[in-house]
């Protein structure tokens, strides 16, 4: 094909050339090289090109376009570089370049983790320009399906390139360190390969639609508590081990265009000032072709500019400080050579924009289309904690008595820069509606008590705008006998909304159950037990909360996370049956939040006294989440990857397929499993694949995750065949004392399972013959600071 930025005017004239008709054809846009027709637009190409243009720019372009123009805090719109076709609500711009002969438009760039967070109006437009609410992350991951969060990501990346923005700076993924961190909604898992490959297949399915995504946050961003100068005290192996290893993951799968890198500190240092995670690690070790830029505002660009600059960080946002760089340049704190690399590094992903490719957007995404397919996704999504005696299905022949504020205001997404801007919301009360008989006179009871009682809370940024709140009220005791009386089943609403910038506490109200909520509970299901009738809770919850002061009260439990703008749809969806559940817990849900193991050091320490956090130990090092609760034998609520279906299913002749682990680094090993639904309903199911490796060297989890797989929809009876492939990269460990990635020799027990609550099942085996080198890393990388040793501050270890 032919590669030219005028592909009509191109088209046109190479087909007049073929045809004889001319003997050439000249291309007027100077910043274009000509190309010929075999030449294909890979990653070497857009380099070979922001090479050559790169050699074009003056200083004085490179670092404006290494510093964003600032942003709106209330002074009105930054001036940025040669915008055309703004969009109203973006949250930052990379400058572009204008002069006689570089046209270089300024790029877009847009939230957030939930959908595109844009300004639903535009001054002097009668328009509107609203975006689909998906589900938050934890839910998508819980889908454990990779096909269908690409899906959601190519949906996504539609209204992104349609509404004119080039690159969203999403999806998050941090891991789920703590419970109580309050931007978990944002994020995938406690895991890092579901991380990895869930941010993977979201990167994939928003960039095939030739706009951007930015992986966040560049790393161990796990905590919102002082996020902004927090020292996150770490080991180099649970760094890589746990907090890496899924952006790695991200990186070798898909490629994204962007790594956004956090605010704290790592070890004593920035991470945007750190060239050991910025350029050793990310570029050098893992071949990352993209641009890396600050989070907003982050670090000390006042007097670090140029420190972020050489250790790789390429752009700093939101900008507007451009005097810091060129002082710093003038100083010689940095060269031209320098910043031309940074300058490289965007502009091979500009090229790419749809802004630099003056794609004409539509603002006419497809959201009707949108609509039904972030029903569907909140719905598969859905983890079923509890259904004894068959509870749910709830029949839609049922009348229902519904309890909970959180009925009537469904939290669709979290706070932050995750909220959108979308047309409407389903509320639960409105869904149940459309599918049941419910009381109507408990639903106006909730109705008109929201409307009075209700709390609006200022947004973490002013611009992003407010929430509401609005705590259960206690129902009179004759209130629940009569809805027990009148009613087929009750269905009980817990909410819990987060956000940006705060974290969660361990106290009633948040992680654990209000008084109010409990006797709610406790009454509910003394009435309505008492007429022999079902109680449902459904967790509307941005993040886990306590289950065990109540889950043994009631007969079936839904955690529907925070499902999106189709919310009440999609959670009647599942108690109906119209949808069977086929999710699976991303994260553990422990008996107790004293169990977690960072419980004693989340969200940190207060060195100076001044009420804040200013460091925090990684106590727990690689065993986080069921690599604790597994290797230390602590009991949890519900674990990793667990969830219940409206049908069964067994797992027949589990075995290893073959192994190539004998030709090393390059090797691997394939285990499959038959998954047949052995009831009465169509469902899906995701498989998993623990593996237990020898402790040769290194003290190792019991078992940890090395891949998964979800079925189709099976019919009853019907059977798929899953297989499962896991290269040495993925088997291998970290070895902090010869800066290596391994595996061990020895025997590994593989269990493929549906949870990773192995008890009674029974593993295959492989062998490794030899010890393995994956990879030799960078000496010194990630190391602590001076003075500081792994046993001052590791608390967890065999």
């Amino acid at each position: 094909m032919v590669i030219k930025r005028k592909m009509n005017t191109l088209t046109i004239c190479l087909t007049l050339a073929l045809a004889g008709m001319v003997s050439g054809c000249n291309d007027d846009d100077d910043d274009v090289e000509n190309t010929s027709i075999s030449e294909v637009k890979d990653a070497d190409y857009y380099q070979k090109k922001a090479k050559e243009i790169a050699a074009k720019m003056s200083v004085d372009e490179k670092m404006n376009m290494l510093m964003g123009p600032g942003m709106d805090m209330g002074n009105g719109v930054p001036q940025v570089i040669n915008l055309k076709n703004d969009v109203s609500g973006v949250s930052g711009y990379i400058n572009g370049v204008k002069n006689d002969k570089l046209d270089i438009p300024a790029t877009k760039l847009a939230d957030g983790p939930a959908g595109l967070r844009i300004n639903s109006t535009r001054d002097g437009d009668s328009g509107t320009y609203y975006a689909t609410a998906w589900p938050i992350g934890s839910l998508l991951a819980s889908s454990w399906d990779t096909r269908l969060v690409a899906e959601v990501g190519k949906a996504m990346g539609e209204e992104i390139k349609e509404y004119g923005v080039d690159m969203i700076l999403a999806p998050g993924m941090n891991i789920q360190r703590n419970p109580l961190n309050g931007r978990n909604f944002e994020y995938y898992s406690e895991d890092p390969l579901l991380s990895g490959r869930i941010a993977a297949a979201m990167v994939d399915g928003v960039e095939s639609n030739q706009v951007g995504t930015t992986i966040k946050h560049y790393v161990a961003n796990n905590s919102e508590t002082n996020r902004n100068s927090i020292d996150t005290i770490i080991s180099a192996r649970a760094m890589r081990e746990i907090y890496l290893r899924g952006f790695q993951i991200a990186v070798d799968e898909s490629q994204p265009w962007a790594v956004m890198s956090s605010y704290n500190k790592i070890n004593g240092t920035y991470v945007n000032e750190r060239r050991d995670l910025l350029t050793d690690i990310l570029r050098n070790e893992w071949d990352f072709k993209g641009v890396v830029m600050s989070d907003w505002f982050a670090g000390t660009p006042e007097s670090t500019a140029w420190k972020q600059y050489k250790a790789g960080n390429d752009l700093i946002e939101p900008g507007g400080q451009i005097e810091f760089l060129k002082a710093s340049y003038s100083k010689g704190e940095i060269t031209e050579a320098e910043m031309t690399v940074n300058v490289e590094h965007i502009l091979a992903q500009v090229f790419q924009s749809p802004s630099y490719n003056n794609y004409a957007a539509s603002n006419k995404p497809d959201l009707v289309q949108h609509r039904a397919l972030a029903r569907q996704a909140a719905a598969e999504s859905m983890v079923l904690l509890k259904n004894d005696n068959q509870a749910l299905p709830l029949a839609p022949s049922l009348k229902l008595a519904s309890f909970g504020v959180s009925q009537i205001e469904t939290i669709k997404g979290g706070t932050g820069s995750g909220q959108v801007n979308n047309e409407s919301t389903t509320m639960l009360a409105e869904g149940l509606q459309q599918q049941y008989s419910v009381d109507e006179s408990l639903t106006a009871f909730y109705r008109d008590y929201y409307a009075n009682n209700k709390v609006e809370h200022p947004g973490f940024v002013a611009a992003i705008g407010t929430y509401f709140t609005c705590d259960d009220p206690l129902l009179d005791a004759s209130v629940i006998e009569s809805a027990a009386q009148n009613n087929d089943a009750a269905l009980i609403t817990i909410g819990r909304i987060a956000g940006e910038g705060f974290d969660r506490t361990n106290t009633r109200g948040d992680y654990l159950l209000t008084e109010n909520e409990l006797g709610m509970i406790q009454s509910t299901a003394d009435a309505f037990h008492a007429v022999g009738k079902k109680v449902v809770v459904v967790l509307n919850v941005s993040a886990i909360v306590d289950t065990t002061e109540w889950a043994d009260k009631v007969d079936a439990i839904l955690l529907s996370y925070l499902p999106g703008q189709e919310a009440g749809h999609a959670i009647t969806d599942v108690l109906s049956g119209a949808v069977n559940p086929a999710g699976k817990l991303a994260q553990t849900i422990p008996q107790y939040y004293a169990d977690v193991p960072s419980a004693d050091t989340f969200p940190g320490k207060d060195l100076n006294g001044d009420g804040q956090p200013d460091e925090i130990a990684y106590n727990d090092d690689i065993y986080v989440g069921y690599r604790y609760y597994s290797t230390f034998s602590k009991p949890v609520a519900w674990p990793f990857g667990y969830g219940l279906s409206y049908t069964t299913f067994n797992y027949d002749s589990p075995r290893v397929e073959s192994s190539t682990l004998d030709q090393g680094a390059k090797g691997a090993v394939t285990l499959s499993v038959s998954v047949t639904n052995t009831g009465s309903v169509a469902g899906k199911e995701a498989a998993q694949v623990y593996i237990s490796a020898p402790e040769v060297k290194l003290k190792k989890p019991t078992f940890e995750l090395k891949s998964f797989d979800k079925t189709g929809e099976l019919q009853p009876g019907g059977s798929q065949k899953l297989t499962f492939t896991v290269p040495a990269k993925i088997l291998a460990s970290f070895d902090p004392q010869k800066n290596q990635w391994i595996v061990e020799p020895g025997t590994y027990k593989a269990w493929v399972a549906p949870s990773s609550d192995l008890n009674g099942r029974e593993p295959v085996t492989f062998n490794v013959s030899q010890e393995i080198v994956v990879s030799n890393t960078t000496p010194g990388a990630l190391a602590l600071p001076a003075g500081v040793n792994s046993t001052d501050f590791i608390t967890v270890s065999q």
